[in-house]
């Protein structure tokens, strides 16, 4: 459970996430009005950004004399940017196959 801790919606790509599950869960479930292996594509991509956003804003401290600066500044590494490319193309196939 500590795990969930970090789950808090304080940023905006952790919203994705949760949005993104929650719709993902909804197209598992549920018929929908258009055609849920879109809308699982779309789901999925949001999904793996929202992910490939959480490893690319790491938290990251300062210590200095006297005072100690905390916060999660972009800091990209090459998991995190392919995570956020899958995602992005995903959600490009699913919109395509939408609009097709």
């Amino acid at each position: 459970m500590e795990g969930l801790k970090t789950l808090v919606l304080d940023y905006w790509y952790k919203l994705v996430i949760w949005i993104s599950v929650a719709v993902l869960v909804l197209a598992l479930t549920v018929p929908l009005q258009v055609p849920n292996r879109v809308v699982l594509l779309i789901s999925l991509g949001s999904l793996l950004f929202g992910i490939g956003q959480w490893i690319n804003h790491p938290l990251q401290e300062r210590i200095g004399v006297g005072f100690k600066i905390s916060g999660h500044p972009r800091n990209a590494c090459f998991s995190g940017v392919l995570t956020e490319i899958a995602g992005v193309c995903l959600v490009g196939v699913g919109i395509w196959k939408l609009l097709a």
